[in-house]
């Protein structure tokens, strides 16, 4: 999504006059794409997307198509007007099934927390574009196969049944449509568009085990009204057969379509009105295979080490975490309690930690790095000063954004536009874990054990205690902190004794561990716990947002 479209969108969602949700909605964006963080990879795309409504109900919305960073973005000209096309059917669907399903069982299972590379391509909604013209778009990106991470993979969604009771599923065809009759979210009367529906979002919302997907497919042919459709080309240009399920005055026509002579997926597509070209919208997979990590396009079926789902969990936690309403900026003041062998320790920083207070001998110091007591004072980030890339700059201040505030819509937006601007022109760290964990290496941060990626995890370290992350900033750093070579994972009980996960490092000087709990240790998610140097855990006990140095939460 370029500048003027990402414009486009906020002045759409903006209210014409400055009303109090006006100035709501524009802090936030400000604050979100101007985020004083660099994410270390991008945001999972949209991770509560699903696979584009079907039902005809005045709530239902078109599925936005979103692009991250990452993502390769190729328009190609034509449409498919396969909709007019007559149905031959010379394949019946339990024909279909019995050998979609016999192809499914030949392909190995994979992993729930595997990386999966795939390529993508997606029809615009012709509505938006010239009449009868799909647009195509292709993009790539990254998922777990469960589906429940997204680095801008296009057609997975979050998945509508947990992968790891997937097992629980009825191993009976009839039996499972009616369980995904069960789950009709409208309890319409049209149970064929609700049990396709439900298979379609299976099959392409994650990638299920061989067995799973072969009973899908034997489902499939056993919901009433389904037809097939041979001699089809999906939007790549691809021959296929698909299971089709013609319009009802409840649901659009849907298909699957299957490569036409190994039966595998090919894309899914619907009509909201056959007899309109216009109204046709597809996705195709074009490529799918494991690989060993995000990132990676090289084929592999390496599974997932013990520290890289630990770290997808965390990832996932933090994406799940209860999130402040705004975004921090740089020169707010967060309070820290912190522990180090028994001691607790009060520091006041600004975001950015370029300013810090505490008290000494009674007295509250602050100090900034320029000033002479900086040589002598405790910083957070010992390591640094401050790392260039973290904070590229520009960034709102708060003077800045209260200023913004009185000004007019047309000024809020041209301001917007010019610091997205300057902010691309700055360098990024890498988006994916390996070649992030060679630019922190390059960092000085004083290890001698450099071959052990001793800098970078010192980096890290640094980051989370440092600077103020939300939950899912901080918990994207532990894809790298999985990809340390020897790095190993514990359950401890810390000093404070709550239970967390200890990623531990081999390095022998420098930070040797990073803390973090989540899943069942932390309901609300993530939570970013401490590091432990010279065998003594550091942990932050307390962090939150205060109005300047001195101030104690709730004050």
């Amino acid at each position: 999504m370029n500048e003027m479209d990402e414009l486009s969108r906020f002045r759409a969602e903006i209210p014409a006059r400055d009303t109090t949700r006006a100035e709501e909605i524009f802090r936030t964006a400000l604050l979100k794409d101007l985020s004083h963080e660099r994410p270390v990879v991008s945001p999972p795309r949209n991770r509560f997307r699903q696979l584009r409504p079907t039902w005809r109900v005045a709530i239902a919305v078109p599925l936005a198509l979103g692009l991250t960073a990452g993502v390769t973005v190729a328009m190609l000209p034509g449409g498919n007007n396969q909709a007019a096309a007559p149905l031959t059917v010379k394949l019946t669907a339990k024909v279909l099934a019995d050998r979609a399903a016999a192809a499914a069982l030949t392909a190995p299972g994979v992993p729930a927390g595997q990386w999966i590379y795939q390529v993508t391509e997606h029809t615009i909604p012709a509505v938006i574009h010239r009449a009868g013209v799909h647009n195509p778009m292709v993009q790539d990106g990254w998922m777990t196969a469960d589906g429940t991470l997204n680095y801008g993979a296009g057609i997975i969604g979050d998945p509508i049944f947990p992968y790891d009771k997937l097992d629980s599923l009825p191993r009976d065809p009839a039996a499972l449509d009616k369980y995904f009759r069960s789950q009709d979210p409208v309890k319409s009367d049209n149970n064929s568009s609700v049990e396709f529906g439900q298979i379609r979002s299976m099959l392409f919302g994650m990638v299920l085990p061989p067995w799973l997907e072969a009973e899908m497919f034997h489902a499939l042919a056993l919901i009433p009204n389904v037809q097939v459709r041979q001699n089809v080309k999906d939007i790549a240009g691809r021959d296929g057969v698909a299971f089709l399920l013609p319009e009802t005055k409840q649901s659009d026509q849907q298909e699957i379509i299957l490569d036409a002579s190994d039966y595998h997926l090919l894309a899914h597509g619907d009509w909201g009105n056959p007899r309109d070209p216009s109204t046709f919208d597809e996705d195709a997979v074009l490529q799918e295979y494991p690989v060993a990590e995000l990132g990676s396009t090289q084929p592999s079926t390496t599974p997932p080490s013990a520290a890289g789902l630990a770290a997808e969990r965390l990832v996932w936690d933090g994406s799940n975490s209860v999130l402040p309403s705004a975004r921090y900026t740089a020169d707010q003041w967060l309070y820290r309690d912190l522990r180090t062998g028994g001691n607790d320790r009060q520091v006041w920083a600004t975001v950015d930690d370029t300013e810090q207070a505490q008290y000494v001998h009674g007295t509250l110091q602050v100090c900034k790095r320029s000033d002479p007591c900086a040589a002598a004072e405790q910083w957070l980030m010992p390591a640094g000063p401050s790392y260039q890339l973290v904070y590229p700059g520009p960034v709102f201040t708060q003077a800045e954004l209260a200023k913004l505030r009185k000004e007019s819509l047309k000024q809020r937006m041209a301001a917007l536009q010019k610091a997205r601007k300057a902010a691309k022109a700055q360098p990024a760290l890498p988006q994916y874990p390996r070649p992030l964990l060679n630019k922190l290496n390059s960092y000085n941060t004083g290890c001698a054990d450099v071959a052990d990626d001793c800098n970078a995890v010192n980096v890290v370290a640094n980051m989370l205690t440092g600077y103020g992350n939300d939950p899912y900033t901080a918990s994207n750093w532990f894809l790298s902190l999985a990809d340390v070579p020897g790095v190993s994972i514990q359950q401890v009980t810390d000093s404070a004794g709550q239970q967390v996960t200890e990623f531990t490092f081999p390095a022998q000087d420098g930070v040797t561990g990073i803390l973090a709990s989540g899943g069942s240790f932390v309901p609300s998610g993530f939570h970013y716990v401490g590091y432990v140097r010279d065998g003594q855990q550091t942990l932050v006990l307390n962090q939150a947002l205060v109005s300047g140095p001195g101030v104690l939460p709730g004050k």
